[in-house]
């Protein structure tokens, strides 16, 4: 089910949507404006199930907002309608209650008055919320999100309403299905929120022509020919020195993220400007979480055949360090090469998440072994005694040898090779580990 967070003023919402969620996952400023994005976290309430809890965004004209404010009304199961105490009823709320009212949700609508004990006492509190029951709401409660006063009332309430609120019935069976994640970076006014509002049919991510108008990272998911998607959105990750206020806490979140969620990562250049010491800096870090990346060539329509050649070329050269990388072009403001996108996306998805058996795989790394021997300096002989898969997402392998410290590189990538001649795991990582232990042991 989804419960949403709407709202006028600068209410301290994303305090509290991370107050109940009981996480750090909007960041929060004294700064107006620094939740610009639709912003979504999934978690587990007991006796209810899996709850999409999203925090809606304050954008500098409200003309601006009714666009997404509307649609969250309508996809909501819950609403919290935030309001604040300190600045009463303005025409803003007026607006947001008539579309409450116009999609008649007003029976499943919170009305919650935050930031209630800045102008009054605590004796008052009770008296002070009576004025808000003339919108006819059947819950109004009073908080201070900054402070934590009577949230966990709050929490109760959300949670016996949604007990008695019917899921639907094809949400459930959605959620049940296995969810394929994907994460899109790139810097600044890339078109990247344009590819995440074109992949998903949503619009979710704010477009500006302003750079690093996406502050945190967002989510969403949704089914693409019958297969269920979640979507992130970076923000862009700048060079740590130059990182300072929201920026440095965005990137902080975004690289904790990809750590956790471990996503396919749409990488997106623009073909017309070519790529910079700081992005192959970034694919370099992807590549050390062994994450997979799609290298999309964005904007290629602004380029003629013959040059859209000799980049993908170029491309190739310069990710020679990771070969597994593929390359895409992309035209995003057009949607052009969507379907490609996500064939590549789900035959990733299945490469990075297969299994090996331990038997099949040692048969064959010990038939290489002996049709195509590595090659080792004089007297620096190392001798496979084990293999196995320990892991998936990235495919992990444990090597046993009766030296460790005789692996070199050669060696590491002969057994990869090895792996990839057989089993493929074509455009994920490998991970390969080597560990020493006796041949008694082995055996």
């Amino acid at each position: 089910m989804n419960v949403w967070l709407v709202w006028a003023t600068n209410v301290w919402k994303s305090t509290l949507f991370n107050r109940l969620i009981g996480q750090f996952r909007a960041i929060v400023t004294d700064i107006h404006w620094t939740t610009r994005d639709v912003i979504t976290q999934k978690f587990n309430v007991e006796g209810v199930g899996d709850i999409i809890f999203s925090d809606s965004p304050w954008l500098l004209d409200f003309a601006d907002e009714r666009i997404f404010i509307k649609k969250i009304i309508d996809k909501s199961d819950l609403i919290l309608f935030v309001i604040d105490d300190s600045v009463g009823i303005t025409s803003k709320e007026h607006h947001i209650f008539s579309y409450i009212m116009d999609s008649g949700k007003k029976n499943n609508t919170i009305l919650v008055v935050n930031k209630i004990d800045i102008k009054r006492k605590e004796s008052q509190l009770d008296l002070a919320i009576s004025d808000y029951y003339d919108l006819w709401f059947q819950y109004v409660t009073w908080i201070s999100a900054k402070s934590w006063n009577n949230v966990d009332s709050l929490k109760d309430i959300i949670i016996s309403k949604l007990k008695t609120i019917t899921p639907d019935p094809k949400a459930i069976k959605k959620n049940e299905k296995k969810i394929i994640p994907i994460a899109i970076l790139w810097k600044p006014n890339s078109w990247k929120s344009t590819l995440l509002n074109t992949l998903v049919w949503e619009n979710l991510s704010i477009i500006d022509e302003e750079a690093g108008t996406t502050r945190d990272y967002i989510t969403w998911e949704f089914t693409h020919n019958k297969q269920n998607y979640i979507i992130y959105d970076t923000a862009w990750l700048r060079k740590k020195s130059k990182a300072h206020g929201i920026e440095k806490i965005a990137n902080d979140k975004t690289l904790n993220m990809l750590k956790f969620i471990r996503p396919i990562v749409v990488f997106m250049a623009d073909v017309t400007q070519w790529v910079t010491h700081r992005d192959m800096t970034i694919l370099n870090n992807i590549n050390n979480l062994a994450l997979p990346i799609i290298f999309c060539l964005n904007k290629v329509d602004l380029i003629d055949s013959k040059k859209l050649e000799y980049n993908i070329t170029q491309a190739t050269k310069i990710l020679d360090f990771a070969k597994y990388i593929t390359i895409l072009p992309l035209v995003a403001k057009t949607w052009q090469y969507k379907d490609e996108i996500f064939k590549k996306i789900n035959h990733i998805n299945k490469e990075n998440t297969k299994r090996i058996d331990t038997n099949q795989l040692n048969k064959i790394i010990s038939t290489e072994y002996i049709a195509r021997p590595p090659r080792f300096t004089k007297n620096k002989f190392c001798k496979i005694l084990y293999i196995t898969q320990v892991d998936i997402n990235a495919p992990t392998f444990v090597v046993f040898v009766n030296h460790k410290s005789r692996v070199n590189f050669a060696f590491k990538r002969w057994v990869e090779n090895s792996i990839r001649k057989h089993f493929s795991f074509s455009w994920v990582p490998i991970v390969i580990r080597f560990k020493e232990r006796s041949q008694k042991d082995a055996d």
